[in-house]
């Protein structure tokens, strides 16, 4: 059996069938089932049959950590921005762990840019503010990340209009307003990668993480902390097909792919 160190997946002794293993990683069981199988029983029985695998084999290897998170309190250093979409696994993309990261998840990675004079008529969120000021002003996180990533289906609702008053009574089309400035962005002057061209969605993904980075460094307590060099600010966008991530280079302004061996750049 190996031993990994704390926040890093669990690594399985090729030796053994993964699906036998205790110290497989939290999404083998569901990347072990046929594809047909995977929906077999009711939405309940399916979570429950996650929960119990957790109890047998995951639990015991993470419950001296997890107590000691309970008794000490989180001390997260970083807050992790990211879309709601079902397949960003956070935790697997950024090899993290239980008390690592702080992390908002909303349709689209939006940051609504913070109320006062100029701001946008129609009425902020308050509940992504005030994750980004517990996470700034009594957690101490050093860095926050905005991740966006392919195929984002907020996005593509955002090039189809969605966003517009006539076509917004709903909650998610009062939502999507907060990416129109996204949208002009990417119409204006896109985001791009640094080494390939991307389509119109993807360029559109790229400039919606650049906009929310604008918002996120407007609010106050954000705006404060950068100043002091307390606090860095950095975007990301995965690419769910590559299962690439690429970080954004603010110098040159192009996200560049993240090279797997460790070097002084992204790439």
């Amino acid at each position: 059996m190996t031993t990994d160190a704390p926040g890093t997946p669990p690594t399985a002794t090729p030796a053994v069938p993964p699906h036998h293993h205790p110290r497989r990683a939290p999404w083998t069981p569901w990347s072990d089932r046929p594809r047909e199988q995977q929906d077999d029983g009711g939405p309940l029985d399916r979570l429950l049959g996650g929960v119990r695998g957790f109890q047998q084999h995951t639990a015991p290897l993470v419950r001296q950590e997890l107590a000691r998170l309970a008794r000490e309190g989180q001390a997260p250093s970083q807050l992790f921005i990211t879309c709601a979409d079902s397949r960003m696994v956070t935790s697997m993309i950024t090899s993290s762990g239980p008390g690592d990261l702080f992390t908002v998840r909303n349709v689209g990675n939006l940051v609504p840019p913070p109320q006062g004079p100029g701001a946008p008529e129609d009425p902020a969120d308050d509940s992504v503010g005030a994750a980004v000021e517990y996470a700034v002003e009594v957690l101490r996180v050093r860095s926050v990340t905005v991740c966006g990533h392919s195929g984002c289906g907020a996005m593509q609702a955002l090039l189809r209009g969605v966003h517009r008053p006539s076509d917004a009574p709903t909650s998610l089309g009062r939502w999507l307003r907060n990416g129109r400035a996204s949208l002009a962005r990417a119409h204006r002057a896109p985001a791009r990668f640094a080494d390939r061209p991307g389509d119109e969605l993807e360029r559109l993904c790229l400039s919606n993480v650049v906009q929310q980075l604008e918002n996120l460094a407007a609010h106050p307590t954000v705006r404060a902390r950068t100043a002091q060099g307390r606090l860095h600010l950095s975007g990301m966008y995965f690419d769910l097909a590559a299962a690439q991530a690429h970080l954004l280079d603010p110098v040159a302004g192009v996200f560049v792919p993240v090279d797997a061996e460790e070097s002084g750049s992204a790439a």
